[in-house]
């Protein structure tokens, strides 16, 4: 079953964005929630910004159960990752100036 609303998927303009309740262009935006990781919507471009209509539509289908901790999983990892890079990168732009030092 589509999550798509019949209005908007109604409401395209000729680039295939969906036009909002305040009648802009869309902008398509990843979500990083633990339920919707990675998975993209079309939302209001003006949300947040100019308290715009609130309008949202999925892009992606729904993600299974599985896909979602596997990305969540890898997510993790990766951040863990990044953190160990940054604490190296550290470590050995200190060992360089000591170095000059010497």
């Amino acid at each position: 079953m589509s999550t798509r609303s019949t209005m908007s998927t109604n409401r395209r303009c000729e680039v295939g964005h969906p036009i909002c309740h305040c009648g802009n262009q869309c902008r398509l935006t990843t979500s990083w929630t633990d339920n919707n990781l990675g998975r993209r919507f079309w939302g209001c471009a003006d949300y947040g910004v100019r308290r715009g209509c609130a309008f949202f539509e999925w892009y992606d289908p729904q993600v299974c159960e599985r896909s979602k901790i596997v990305i969540s999983g890898q997510l993790k990892r990766l951040r863990k990752e990044e953190e160990e890079n940054r604490k190296l990168k550290k470590k050995v732009g200190a060992a360089l100036k000591a170095q000059r030092f010497l």
